[in-house]
């Protein structure tokens, strides 16, 4: 059985940073309470892992009354930040980068009148964010039919949220661009977010099985399975290395193994040991494989 990894797969700039930003902040000796608001990555066993460190959920709701709160990559409404800041707590901003600018380019789409449609999910926090920015004067829009009830307006400004596909977005603008006159188009989607997608597609025309590590609510990581399975129908979302069974690989050639962007290595490492473990079972002793892919070179030989 071959191995193949998507050669874009795993963290992201924005939740590394986020992550690393959280553990900065337990190694500090003056803090005496980290909490992030919200789960910081949508990965449970990762967060799961930074609890043990000392990072612990929290909600605008039950703040702690001391400490250092560290704001997810998905950032936040002004609100929120008026809110910490009215109790005293040290905030430690992991936004996202490309969050930041979704904001800024909202902002600026709606002090120039135009009527902000954000493209997303309405309850996911990045989007909720971004509202909270322009005091929810927006429509939020996830389909083409959604986009087909969008009211005529002189002029539209569209907001993608970052883990939207390339191939959604362009769709459901050019439906927009029958609601208006003019339409201006943020380009707010993460490269990479894009880098994974493409590397999914590739992956997944490839081989016969494809498993991609990420969480049951993480957007990024459903939409990449969702692209697998265009590509390759026995395409699977886990989020540990134990829901991969014996039957599902058994007479399996070549597998695939991606990951969404809050799934730490470690996590991806296991996969592949326990995909070894299960062909020592069906064929024999074959060594263990940890290797990372490290460039374009790598990802051409099987793991």
């Amino acid at each position: 059985m071959e191995i193949f990894l998507a050669e874009s797969l795993g963290f992201c700039m924005g939740v590394k940073r986020a992550v690393d930003l959280a553990l900065k902040a337990v190694e500090k000796s003056d803090v005496s309470h980290v909490s992030t608001l919200g789960p910081l990555i949508h990965n449970a066993q990762e967060t799961a892992r930074l609890e043990t460190l000392g990072i612990h959920e929290t909600q605008p709701h039950a703040l702690p009354e001391s400490g250092t709160v560290v704001i997810r990559a998905h950032g936040v409404a002004p609100q929120v930040y008026e809110l910490l800041k009215e109790r005293g707590l040290k905030v430690m901003d992991g936004t996202c980068p490309y969050v930041h600018y979704s904001q800024r380019k909202a902002m600026e789409l709606h002090d120039d009148g135009y009527t902000v449609v954000v493209v997303g999910d309405r309850n996911h926090a990045e989007v909720i964010g971004i509202l909270g920015h322009i005091n929810s004067e927006a429509i939020v829009v996830k389909s083409v039919e959604e986009a087909s009830q969008v009211p005529y307006s002189e002029k539209i400004g569209t907001i993608a949220q970052t883990t939207l596909s390339v191939e959604k977005y362009n769709a459901i603008v050019d439906e927009l661009k029958k609601r208006s006159k003019e339409i201006k188009v943020c380009e707010t989607i993460c490269d990479a977010t894009v880098d994974n997608q493409i590397s999914i597609k590739e992956l997944a025309s490839a081989v016969d099985l494809v498993f991609v590590i990420g969480g049951r609510h993480s957007a990024n990581s459903n939409k990449l399975v969702e692209q697998a399975r265009l590509r390759c129908a026995r395409s699977y979302l886990i989020e540990t290395p134990e829901e991969i069974t014996l039957d599902q690989v058994a007479g399996v050639e070549k597998v695939g193994v991606s990951a969404g962007a809050s799934t730490p290595d470690w996590m991806i490492r296991d996969v592949v040991k326990h995909l070894r473990a299960l062909e020592r079972q069906l064929e024999g002793s074959v060594p263990d494989v940890t290797h990372m892919p490290k460039s374009d070179k790598d990802l051409e030989n099987p793991v």
